[in-house]
């Protein structure tokens, strides 16, 4: 009887739930496919996104060095003039000082 039990149950798992078991890992098998698929997709669409954005920061630090070169340029424009209008004053204000002292008499 015993004998008879086990094999009523050997037979129940092949017949019943082996081909359950089958069936589900070849659905398991199918999504994991699927799931690659999509991850795959997912993983080609998000490296055109980071392309576009290091594309887009390239650009920007471009543009941040051309102005700040352009700023650099401006600031030394700048100081030179600044520089040349204290030279020009200094410079009149020199004569002045020249001619009052020599129009003063010399002290001994």
């Amino acid at each position: 009887m015993s004998e008879n039990i086990l094999q009523t149950l050997q037979s129940l798992v092949q017949d019943v739930i082996a081909p359950d078991v089958r069936e589900l890992k070849v659905r398991v098998a199918s999504l994991e496919k699927q799931m690659d698929v999509r991850f795959a997709a997912m993983n080609d669409k998000m490296d055109g996104k980071f392309a576009a954005m290091d594309a887009k920061f390239v650009a920007m630090n471009e543009k941040m060095d051309v102005q700040f070169s352009a700023l650099m340029a401006a600031i030394g424009e700048s100081k030179a003039q600044s520089e040349l209008t204290t030279f020009r004053l200094l410079s009149a204000l020199s004569e002045r000082v020249a001619v009052l002292e020599s129009q003063r008499p010399a002290h001994n």
